[in-house]
């Protein structure tokens, strides 16, 4: 990879490292000051207006991404393209935010202030144009200004946020924070583009295209979104929401070193197919795919032996449900990684967004009818044998997609030395955690116990990809101390 791509990664990854941390700040603190009934509510509410979020913004995240990715070495074509793209955008979330306004009089009264309250992230999402700046793959713009939102929401929160009665305070300050994020985002687009005319006829000729993109966002949102939705109205419990929450919260936070990869490659490999580089598209997802199972494997392995042992200090006796909840959820890590190379970093740059489309409607309708099946006796856990099947039927469907067209150069072997050293690595973790009981310190001594041994053993079985890790690793140290 180049040194642009491993800048923009080492951005992302800041940023989604501080995603990471900012649960392990706060969640522990809003499950014992809110508790699980009113963070249920707050999930809940938070869950229905991204449906409307969803069918406001279309698929303009990636197809945004795209257009820009495809033209940007033109400035007065970026420009004009960028406001044709973010008009659509800004008026179909006005659209949407009628209909919700609208919504919220079919609510009961004890939970309608809530979703009120939660309108505020359709404005954020109406004035988003992270897109643009994934597009120019200038990640450093949009990570700073993400980390600098985030850091304040967590400042507020432990400020303002001292019993269960302040819910709406809470939501105000997720919700309200984006729309400062945006502004920022606003000021610094001026260095990009410049104002040029622009006709309807422009801003509608991206709304087809938009809208092929918008049909697979759907189909992904019933296995995301919908699962919270679904469990709330059938579960006789609302506390399994915020349980199921942060069970997949836990998950997907472990997700970012892989998932950024595909946010990083989206654009690369889309600008570099506009151009006819097939050769070196195909040597991208090689080496991305690789990386994908490099991490993946390990990470399964690592959560399910530390697990135990960060849930028992993490939170309180009523969330220790969860742990059996996040051991379950685990395969998806590896399904997501899969489908993050073969659909988002293959099928949706090129533009077969057909191919790509099939395969999320076909999880999204097995995560719909095991979802109804099994949610109204297993609650929670009906939902994540939901979510797990449906991610491998997306998974399936791309590989099977793709295996005859594009030769990725995988091999069984290399899979396996991933599985050996983690399955050894689980050894020490888990020793670590009898000795020591639940807490900080041990899941700290764990991850590093974890982390040395999986390094070491690769590097004795002198894996492939590992070692060129490690040589490029060494290289640009060298590199450094000669500036130095």
């Amino acid at each position: 990879m180049d040194r642009k791509i491993l800048q923009n990664y080492f951005y992302n990854i800041l940023y989604q490292l501080l995603v990471v941390l900012a649960p392990l700040i706060t969640v522990p603190y809003v499950t014992r000051t809110l508790g699980a009934t009113m963070l249920g509510i707050s999930d809940w509410t938070g869950s229905n207006v991204q449906w409307f979020v969803l069918f406001g913004v279309m698929g303009v995240s990636i197809y945004g991404n795209r257009e820009i990715a495809r033209v940007r070495d033109d400035r007065q074509v970026m420009s004009r393209t960028f406001f044709e793209i973010f008009t659509m955008q800004f008026l179909s979330m006005c659209a949407s935010a009628l209909v919700y306004f609208l919504y919220l009089f079919t609510l009961e009264d004890s939970v309608r202030i809530y979703a009120t309250i939660q309108a505020i992230s359709l404005l954020s999402v109406a004035l988003d144009i992270t897109w643009f700046f994934y597009g120019v793959e200038d990640f450093k713009t949009a990570s700073i200004r993400n980390m600098i939102i985030k850091i304040l929401g967590i400042a507020l929160i432990f400020l303002f946020v001292k019993s269960p009665q302040d819910l709406a305070l809470f939501i105000t300050i997720n919700a309200g924070s984006g729309i400062i994020g945006q502004l920022i985002m606003w000021l610094q687009l001026k260095q990009y583009v410049q104002f040029v005319p622009m006709s309807l006829k422009g801003v509608l000729r991206h709304f087809k295209p938009n809208l092929m993109l918008f049909i697979p966002q759907i189909a992904t949102s019933i296995y995301t979104m919908l699962d919270v939705s679904m469990l709330g109205y059938l579960y006789h419990d609302v506390s399994h929401v915020s349980f199921y929450n942060q069970a997949q919260r836990f998950i997907k936070m472990f997700l970012f070193f892989i998932t950024s990869i595909g946010s990083v490659m989206l654009p690369r490999i889309a600008n570099i197919h506009a151009k006819g580089r097939t050769d070196e598209v195909l040597r991208f997802l090689r080496t991305t795919l690789r990386m994908a199972l490099y991490l993946a494997i390990p990470m399964i392995a690592g959560i399910i032996a530390l697990m135990p042992y960060f849930i028992g200090w993490f939170l309180d006796e009523s969330y220790q449900i969860v742990t059996p909840m996040i051991i379950m959820t685990t395969p998806i890590i590896l399904f997501i990684s899969l489908s993050n190379v073969f659909g988002t970093q293959y099928l949706l740059p090129i533009g077969r967004t057909k191919e790509y489309t099939r395969s999320v409607v076909i999880g999204a309708l097995t995560n719909f009818c095991l979802n109804a099946l099994l949610m109204p006796s297993l609650g929670a856990f009906g939902a994540i044998i939901g979510s797990v099947v449906a991610e491998f039927m997306v998974t399936l469907s791309q590989w099977l997609t793709i295996r005859g067209t594009l030769n990725l150069g995988f091999h069984l072997r290399e899979v396996v030395k991933y599985v050996i050293a983690s399955v050894i690595m689980m050894v020490p973790v888990r020793l670590i955690g009898e000795a020591m009981g639940a807490s900080f310190l041990t899941n700290v001594l764990q991850i590093l116990a974890g982390v040395s041994v999986y390094f070491v053993l690769l590097t004795l079985m002198k894996d492939e990809f590992h070692m060129n890790l490690i040589h490029k690793g060494l290289d640009q140290l060298k590199e450094v101390r000669g500036r130095g």
